[in-house]
């Protein structure tokens, strides 16, 4: 059996692959546990029903307020759809015994089963994409109740694969649960003495306990007196019920080390407890372990039945003699013995306690002292009090006046406001250190390059206008960002210089993403969900963040990668885009995270690598072997002589961004430089990484060891080598010649396709050439003039740009001059009021030969 079990690891991996996406429909309790055939379709009717209650209700209080349909609300109280208007999508996991409900969006598990609280699956017969469950659920203590349990998935053959490993769990289950070997049980079974002790403990509870604990090693006796005294018992009754649960823990301790009468000669030695009655018949562990673990108040609650009669018979008669001979005499109490108050605390624990009939110095001495060194409480006689009450009536009778109660009042109230407003504190202090807490571990990388204090400034000063959309200049983002970025910033440097590219550069409207919010993207079923519930593990395996099954990072690496599934259509999701995912996450929130992958998808162009004909990253592996073979030719041959093509090793740096193999702090450099840049950063960053290491390339001679070479050496670089692969990404330009490689690689897959689909006119093959050729100078030709082009808007975009700042200065100047126009008049006309009548003709005339000759000079 050894041989045959499986490993621990791979049954736990294929356990954690069980997962579904489902839709959380609602539950409805039935009757019966065996489910009929239409159980599901009779629920989905029961929601739809109750839905339009509901609806109908909130209509009739609106149009009156008053008249409530009270009896339509209670009919269907056995009904409870779930809330449409939130998200109610769920993870269905289906474990070794347990079937679990975990919600992404509260990051936790909603509903937690055993199968051996499932009585019945069943799918829906009408609605084929619906199934459910029946399971038991306790509603009170001893009183349980049959729920239906209805979820939605995506399509019907995800159902059907639902229902089919459902059926192969409980299978599995059942027999692992029939294989367990049956124990054998003896009549010196620990746990059997243990039994056999809850069921003689009578009158002398004490006493009982004293002499199990007699039977007991010294030091088994001195570990549960330690114990006991740790928890420090308020009472009696709190300490034998300590004491009996110390014993079941050694009991099942020495219970697994114990061997059975039959399997060898049984050992007598001063643990053995000798047992005066002996039953014929084996006992089931499990029988005895439930009895066992019940507490002593319940196992004595039959024996001590019989004593609570006999014990209220004699305190009544007791009571009334004395009350006939206590006439004029003082009333003193009864004593009664310590053993006899724990006796009557654990028979009826719900009653007064015995401790407040006994005189405060009526210890019996003759007693065996208690197990603890504490003292037996000590309380007043009701009966004194009850005098002393009698005795002093103008005490008892005194009523504080309105004004003291409403100021007592109106100081509770305060009370309670100032409590409930240090509780909403104490959660958002407690909320911003789970937050900073979280930001904490996602940031656990080391960066590449130190990010001083005056480049963390200048950021801030940017970051400003990221609010306001305000255009930056191009240079000097590119230098601040060569100086490098802090990293508890660098989500929201991201998002800044998406920003500045959808200024300058606007998408057209075919190309842009459909307008649908990720919340609501979240409220739907993706078809998508088995390859991104297998490569959740997979994605940053060691980083704590993501590295718990099902935990906050994988969680929200789901619904990210979801809703991004259900926005593309077209590209759905592809191996890849969970490591550019993860790294947004790392930076910023589930929204955040999910526009900057939109940007990076639709605005930069990378969905084209994504999409299913893989025609981009065709494309990309032309242009970096171009590279290799235009600046690297001796690598390039090197490589070529092995037979090793670019799509063996470049392909993961590109479709993950180098996230799949490389340090985090490196692919947050490249990041960076991408959301600047583009496209040709991945270009760039992996011309530099082999660029760097040509001559340990060259010294590689097999195909296996240069392939290990660039899958794992190259990725283990050190500190200065990545800052120096990243300085060299920013001095680098290649633009040009991709744009020329790309025409080239389209040309010549026209050549080919015409070389496949020769033409039937059987033209010659020198006029071919020629066409060819001057095809190819003609595309050649508009290659050079289009980034000519693009020279020139983008210097006209420069100087666009200095113009409106001109623009801007030259206003403020305006208005700066006519404010000074209108000081100087307002300052003229109060002269004016001060000259003569001559003067002012002659200031009039000069005045108008100012007007008439601006720039004569006057003096």
């Amino acid at each position: 059996k050894e041989d045959a079990k499986p490993s621990k690891d791979s049954e736990d991996a294929f356990y954690d692959s069980q997962k579904f996406e489902v839709l959380y429909c609602g539950k409805v309790t039935v009757a019966h546990k065996k489910a009929p055939s239409t159980l599901i379709d009779d629920c989905i009717e029961k929601f739809s029903l109750h839905e339009r209650q509901r609806l109908k209700l909130l209509n009739e209080q609106r149009n009156n307020e008053s008249s409530l349909d009270l009896p339509l609300c209670e009919g269907n109280v056995h009904v409870q759809p779930s809330d449409s208007e939130k998200n109610r999508t769920m993870l269905f996991q289906v474990g070794r015994f347990e079937v679990n409900l975990i919600s992404p969006d509260t990051k936790s598990v909603v509903l937690e089963k055993n199968f051996k609280d499932i009585s019945s699956c069943s799918q829906g017969i009408k609605h084929v994409d619906h199934f459910g469950f029946i399971c038991r659920e306790s509603v009170e203590p001893g009183l349980s109740q049959y729920v239906c349990y209805v979820f939605q998935c995506a399509s019907e053959s995800l159902v059907d694969e639902v229902m089919l490993t459902l059926k192969q769990a409980f299978s599995t289950a059942a027999a692992l649960q029939n294989a367990k070997t049956q124990i054998k049980l003896c009549e010196a079974c620990p746990m059997h003495s243990l039994h056999k002790l809850c069921e003689r403990i009578e009158g002398s509870t004490k006493l009982v306990i004293q002499r199990h604990l007699s039977s007991l090693t010294d030091n088994e006796q001195a570990d549960i007196f330690e114990r006991v005294q740790k928890m420090k018992p308020d009472n009696d009754q709190e300490e034998n019920e300590l004491v009996i649960l110390h014993l079941r823990q050694l009991c099942e301790t020495k219970q697994k080390a114990h061997i059975h009468i039959g399997e060898a000669p049984l050992t007598v030695s001063n643990n053995a407890i000798p047992e005066s009655t002996a039953s014929g018949g084996r006992f089931k562990l499990d029988v005895l372990k439930n009895k066992a673990k019940k507490s002593l108040t319940s196992s004595l609650e039959n024996i001590f039945s019989r004593v609570r009669l006999t014990t209220h018979c004699q305190t009544s008669n007791i009571c009334s003699s004395e009350s006939l001979n206590a006439v004029g005499a003082t009333l003193t109490p009864r004593r009664i013995s310590w053993r006899r108050r724990i006796f009557l605390q654990v028979a009826s624990p719900m009653n007064k306690s015995p401790s407040k009939m006994q005189h405060p110095d009526g210890h019996d001495g003759g007693e065996l002292l208690p197990l603890s060194p504490l003292a037996p409480p000590v309380e007043e006689d009701p009966l004194v009090l009850v005098l002393q009450n009698e005795d002093g009536p103008d005490k008892t009778e005194e009523r504080k006046n309105s004004e003291e109660l409403q100021s007592l009042w109106r100081k509770a109230i305060h009370q309670q406001i100032l409590l409930l407003r240090m509780e909403k504190e104490n959660q958002k202090l407690e909320a911003s250190r789970d937050e900073l807490q979280s930001r904490k571990v996602k940031l656990d990388y080391d960066e590449v390059g130190t990010c001083q204090k005056d480049v963390v400034n200048v950021w801030d000063k940017k970051l400003l206008n990221c609010r306001a959309k305000i255009r930056c200049d191009m240079e000097d983002i590119h230098s601040t960002l060569k100086e490098g970025v802090p990293k508890s910033r660098r989500g929201e440097i991201w998002q800044f210089l998406a920003v500045q590219h959808r200024v300058r550069h606007r998408l057209p409207n075919k190309q842009q993403p459909p307008d649908v919010s990720y919340k609501e993207l979240l409220k739907q079923l993706t078809a998508q969900q088995h390859a991104i519930l297998v490569d959740l593990g997979r994605t940053f395996p060691t980083h704590p963040y993501f590295s718990t099954h099902l935990g906050a990072g994988q969680l929200s690496l789901f619904n990210l990668l979801k809703a991004y599934s259900l926005l593309d259509k077209e590209v759905g999701y592809c191996q890849g885009i969970s490591f550019v995912a993860g790294v947004l996450l790392l930076h910023m929130s589930e929204e955040q995270a999910f526009e900057m992958l939109k940007f990076l998808m639709y605005d930069l162009g990378f969905r084209k690598q994504y999409r299913p004909d893989m025609m981009s990253l065709q494309i990309q592996m032309y242009q970096l072997s171009r590279l290799l073979h235009d600046y690297h030719r001796d690598l390039y041959n090197h490589l070529e002589e092995n037979e090793i093509s670019p799509s063996l090793y470049a392909a993961p740096w590109f479709l993950t961004l180098f996230a799949s193999q490389f340090p985090l702090g490196f692919v947050a450099r490249v990041f960076d430089i991408i959301f600047l840049q583009g496209t040709e950063v991945i270009f760039k960053v992996a011309l530099s990484l082999l660029s760097s290491q040509e001559t340990s390339v060259m010294g590689c001679e097999s195909f296996e060891n240069i392939v290990d070479f660039l899958k794992t050496t190259i990725p283990d670089m050190t500190q200065p080598q990545m800052e120096k692969i990243i300085t060299q990404v920013f001095e680098m330009d290649i633009s040009k010649q991709l744009h020329a490689y790309e025409v080239e690689y389209h040309v010549l897959q026209d050549e080919l396709q015409e070389n496949v689909n020769p033409c039937d006119e059987g033209e010659p093959l020198e006029k071919l050439e020629r066409a060819n050729s001057h095809l190819k100078r003609q595309n050649m030709d508009l290659l050079e003039k289009l980034q000519v082009a693009h020279a020139k808007i983008q210097s006209l975009e420069s100087s666009l740009e200095t113009i409106l700042t001109r623009e801007n200065k030259m206003k403020t100047v305006i208005q700066s001059l006519e404010q000074e126009k209108i000081t100087y008049q307002k300052t003229l006309e109060q002269i004016m009021k001060y000259l003569p009548a001559e003067a002012l003709s002659d200031c009039e005339l000069l005045l108008k030969e100012v007007n008439y000759n601006p720039n004569n000079k006057i003096k």
